[in-house]
């Protein structure tokens, strides 16, 4: 069954394409309000070879669902935009239940990224990119949600979508952008301890987004992914979790919370691409 989020105010940022707007759609489905942000507009997506990856598109297939919200562009790497989203969702709501930092411009610097033979020759500019576009990104979001919203209120969840970092470590940039994301997670969910304020990540498996399939073929997809929508659900279980607290500063395996809450992706199946992996990894039969 769906959680009840009925009445709930939610912003997801990152919204136009993927995990964002399957996390859109399925907080909708679930009863929330949701402001979508992201840059992409309809007209003008960042990704010029999936024009409709924009949020007026994720808007449009929520509403077409039955479901509520808006769509806002935001650039969620400039406080100067985001301090005007929060004040803005503050007039008009009054509050903000759940934020779900999903931004990612990380490989916008370098599109077609591939992995130099040394160490040394990575692109410098790269990690700079990573880190704005991503755990900068959360932490301006957060800040200013808490500032404005949250903090004063004692109230809501903080939710970040990630990536596990590996052993042994892949791609170096990469690699140390998702690390400060799961830092900020845990630092951030200590200093609001006495808030009541849960802050935990989400880590998904391998996805079949729009992205991947334009980079992938279905050989390789096969038996291996899952859908955005199987981390969107286990997001909106956190988010209606009275007792979600107990996660705060933890990230959380998309498989572990699917074990916990009993939630499915679209095909009914529970995929378990991280604990796999560690399988793999170990060499374990």
């Amino acid at each position: 069954m769906t959680p009840s989020l009925n009445g709930k105010i939610a912003l997801v940022t990152g919204a136009s394409r993927g995990l964002g707007r399957a996390v859109a759609l399925e907080l909708a489905l679930a009863g929330a309000f949701v402001i979508c942000t992201a840059r992409s507009v309809r007209g003008q997506s960042t990704q010029a070879q999936l024009p409709d990856t924009t949020i007026d598109d994720t808007l449009d297939a929520l509403q077409a669902a039955g479901g509520q919200g808006k769509a806002v562009r935001c650039d969620h790497s400039d406080p100067s935009q985001v301090e005007a989203l929060m004040l803005s969702i503050r007039e008009k709501h009054g509050r903000l239940d759940i934020l779900v930092n999903n931004a990612w411009g990380g490989h916008d610097v370098v599109r077609n990224p591939t992995q130099p033979s040394e160490v040394w020759d990575e692109p410098l500019e790269q990690l700079r990119g990573m880190l704005l576009g991503g755990a900068y990104s959360d932490y301006v979001t957060s800040l200013l949600a808490l500032k404005h919203l949250m903090g004063h209120a004692h109230s809501g969840i903080i939710l970040n979508t990630t990536w596990h970092t590996d052993e042994p470590p892949a791609w170096l940039p990469y690699e140390v952008s998702k690390a400060a994301k799961n830092r900020l997670v845990y630092a951030l969910g200590h200093h609001l301890q006495a808030k009541d304020i849960p802050v935990i990540g989400v880590a998904p498996g391998w996805m079949r987004t729009e992205l991947m399939l334009t980079h992938h073929t279905p050989e390789e997809l096969a038996g291996q992914t899952e859908t955005p929508h199987y981390a969107a659900r286990g997001l909106v279980a956190l988010a209606a979790d009275p007792q979600a607290r107990r996660f705060s500063g933890k990230v959380m395996d998309v498989g572990e919370l699917a074990d916990l809450y009993g939630f499915t992706d679209l095909d009914g199946s529970q995929p378990q691409w991280f604990r796999a992996h560690q399988a793999s990894r170990r060499g374990d039969s």
